[in-house]
């Protein structure tokens, strides 16, 4: 037997270590006897010493057999999440264009711009064509942009075709949005009501920052207040929901933290969390760390399931997997929704309209398959939990030396014990997601 290579500990007081195995995402918390017998024995011997400790080691995986390879089964595990076939998700942009003008949006807007009725068939046949050719367990269809509501009718009768076409399958159905909510209205939820519905909603800050941030100036209204309202109406009125709020922040944010949480208070803790990011124009070295720190753990208190960055992602990013497709409104064919241009130079392809098939540039796509981890990530003992960096971010910046945690303002113990905080409040709210 040989201690795993993947883990790692921190002294939390002077009796006390916390130890944590990325590979296994377990925690164990040691006193200073078995943290010192741990650290300075064999694990030949380690058995014959002190077996309930040598047993849950191994239970936990911080004792692992001689011959097992753990960077091979975190890899073969990844392929795994790459190439599954069980899940088929369909990312729609209805438009590039939005009713509010963020100064922080990286995308380049296109005015008037909404998905066909000829791309809307062809979509249709693709996923006919997909599981015709390979049939899928799951479909998730997400709606993306610009601001996705602009074009409800096409998501309607997306969402439509899709619940009759898993209904006569016996599959499952998920409906996704990515929107600034301020378009929702009653009728909207009430025809949602009937779908299991994923929402990302965004806050930029207390009411006052926020409306000076996202300004509707055509009906000049609150768009804070209004966010609360869809928000309510969402918790209140799906059944089958799930709720990421997501709040950019900057230092003003920050310092306004309680106002925002006091104004989510209602929000039933199993079906939602809330998503901590920073706005990117933002230099990491700019954020105010205590603010930070503190902002982090007023979450917690108020039981929040918090996404700083969260490691385990429990999954690689749907657009590093093989069976996912972003359809573009113009139908050209992309996977990441964070590019700013979505024009001919970063398409990967293109929808046959005829036959709904996409035909990939093979080129562009076996690059963004390809396993491109630098040799600093496979080294890193993080590297189960966080599974490299994205390709995109590679082939985008093909010299750089990146990690995830340059932009966190985290140290590597204040992460650890910000992920034992995450993993003990999910335990404790039995965490539906």
């Amino acid at each position: 037997m040989k201690k795993s290579y993947y883990q790692m500990w921190e002294k939390i007081n002077p009796h006390t270590f916390l130890h944590y195995n990325t590979f296994s995402d377990s925690f164990m918390l040691l006193n200073k006897e078995k943290h010192e017998l741990y650290e300075n024995t064999p694990c030949n011997e380690l058995e014959g010493q002190d077996l309930a400790l040598f047993k849950k080691l191994v239970e936990n995986h911080f004792i692992i057999p001689d011959s097992f390879n753990e960077y091979d089964m975190t890899s073969y595990v990844k392929q795994q999440m790459l190439f599954d076939s069980t899940t088929y998700q369909v990312v729609i942009n209805t438009t590039l264009d939005c009713n509010l003008n963020c100064w922080y949006c990286y995308e380049n807007r296109i005015p008037g711009s909404r998905l066909s009725k000829e791309v809307i068939e062809s979509i249709k046949k693709n996923i006919l064509l997909e599981y015709q050719q390979r049939p899928f367990k799951n479909l998730i269809m997400s709606f993306f942009g610009g601001e996705p509501f602009l074009d409800f009718k096409a998501i309607k009768e997306l969402l439509s075709f899709a619940k009759d076409f898993t209904g006569e399958k016996k599959l499952h159905l998920t409906a996704d949005f990515t929107t600034n909510a301020t378009l929702i209205t009653p009728q909207h939820i009430d025809f949602l009501k009937d779908y299991e519905c994923h929402f990302q909603i965004t806050l930029d800050g207390d009411r006052e920052v926020h409306n000076t941030i996202k300004k509707d100036k055509v009906n000049h209204i609150d768009t804070y207040q209004k966010t609360l309202d869809v928000l309510h109406l969402i918790d209140a009125h799906i059944p089958n929901h799930w709720l990421a709020v997501r709040i950019n922040f900057d230092n003003r944010t920050l310092a306004k933290i309680d106002e925002i949480i006091a104004n989510l208070a209602f929000l039933d803790r199993k079906k939602c969390f809330v998503i901590l990011k920073k706005v990117w124009q933002i230099e990491t070295q700019k954020v105010n760390t205590p603010l930070l720190h503190t902002a982090i753990q007023k979450f917690f208190d108020n039981n929040f399931l918090l996404d700083y960055y969260i490691m385990p992602k429990g999954c690689v990013c749907f657009a590093q997997r093989l069976r996912q497709a972003l359809f573009n409104y113009d139908g050209k064919i992309f996977k990441c929704t964070t590019i700013s241009s979505f024009g001919d130079e970063n398409a990967l392809g293109n929808l046959n309209m005829e036959t709904g098939e996409i035909e990939w540039d093979t080129n562009k796509i076996s690059q963004w398959m390809k396993d491109a981890q630098p040799e600093q990530c496979r080294l890193c003992k993080w590297y189960p939990a966080c599974l490299g960096i994205c390709n995109r971010q590679l082939i985008a910046h093909p010299n750089e030396n990146m990690c995830t945690f340059d932009a966190m303002n985290l140290t590597q113990k204040e992460y650890l014990m910000y992920s034992f905080k995450f993993h003990l409040l999910k335990k404790q709210l039995g965490h539906i997601k």
